[in-house]
């Protein structure tokens, strides 16, 4: 197993470097200078002369050849620089720091809530197929996975503040500074999010349940007169769960760096928030700091996944 983590790690290298390559050149045709966003500023006044923007451009260094400057930022990344922010020169490690740890506690309640509510849902719906359990559990799975994210969000606002007269407390406080705080900040955000994802892992849950309901092992230990539960949850659940657990790291590599729209409601500055800005102010550093975060995070948790599939299967060996 140690021979297969480290030649996975060593895969990491060309793919971090292509994508690199990928986000930086893209950043550079999309239309906009970094320099003029930054001598407008918030206040969006562009009073400057060509002699002051040529001068940013020298100080940004986005007049030097395109090569050089990918070399110059792709050079901090072997010591974990992501250089510093084009707007307002602030350290991107700074700003990432910062947004990281609200994206990963949306994702880990939005996925352990998702799972916790969808492995049962998905189970009794397989158990009592084409019975009424499993028509109701199969219209709460379609309802999840039709209603848009930012429409069931905006349904969550809406009862919060014509009905119960309540909104979640702005910005983000720490949950080990502020415990009960930061808990009226994340339940509602995390609640929309688990919401969308219930829905497809409670139907590959029950697809993955009635194909090994299906198998001679589960009849044989059913002949043998092992009870129901003991039947599913030894010899059904475990094999069922391969494609949860594959869906599972999908949608938390997703969420770390798709949930603009959730924090952008509920006014949270993480992750999505801070890749939104740095687009919206044509900070390029900002935004391949970002991305190559998120890269980063999504190679591991892939291979968190392919490990925990040998702990799932014993019959998954890595050679």
């Amino acid at each position: 197993m140690y021979v297969y983590i480290a030649r996975r790690l060593l895969l990491f290298i060309p793919t971090i470097i292509l994508v690199s390559i990928i986000s930086f050149l893209l950043l550079r045709v999309v239309p906009g200078d970094p320099a003029v966003a930054r001598l407008i500023g918030p206040t969006g006044t562009a009073d400057f002369t060509r002699d002051e923007l040529m001068a940013a451009q020298k100080k940004l260094g986005t007049d030097r050849p395109l090569v050089v400057q990918y070399f110059d930022w792709s050079g901090g990344l072997l010591t974990g620089d992501l250089g510093r922010s084009m707007f307002d020169d602030s350290k991107v490690n700074g700003k990432i720091a910062r947004g990281l740890p609200i994206s990963v506690e949306l994702a880990i309640g939005a996925i352990v809530i998702s799972l916790a509510l969808a492995i049962p849902l998905g189970i009794v719906s397989a158990v009592y197929q084409n019975t009424w359990i499993d028509y109701v559990g199969r219209f709460v799975a379609i309802t999840g996975i039709t209603v848009p994210l930012f429409v069931f969000a905006i349904m969550i606002l809406f009862v919060l503040v014509t009905v119960f007269n309540w909104l979640p407390p702005p910005g983000y406080n720490q949950i080990w500074e502020e415990p009960w705080t930061n808990i009226k900040q994340m339940l509602f955000p995390i609640a929309a999010l688990s919401f969308t994802r219930i829905g497809y892992m409670a139907r590959i849950t029950r697809s993955g349940m009635l194909d090994v309901l299906r198998e001679d092992y589960v009849r044989t230990a059913r002949a043998k007169g092992l009870r129901e539960t003991l039947v599913i949850n030894r010899h059904a659940l475990r094999n069922a769960m391969l494609p949860v657990l594959t869906l599972s790291g999908f949608q938390f590599a997703v969420l770390l760096g798709g949930t603009v729209i959730i924090e952008r409601i509920f006014r949270l500055p993480g992750m999505g928030e801070t890749f939104l800005d740095g687009i919206g102010n044509r900070d390029f550093t900002v935004v391949q700091g970002v991305v190559m975060t998120m890269i980063g995070a999504i190679l591991i948790i892939n291979l968190i996944v392919d490990l925990l599939y040998g702990v799932l299967d014993p019959r998954i060996r890595y050679g």
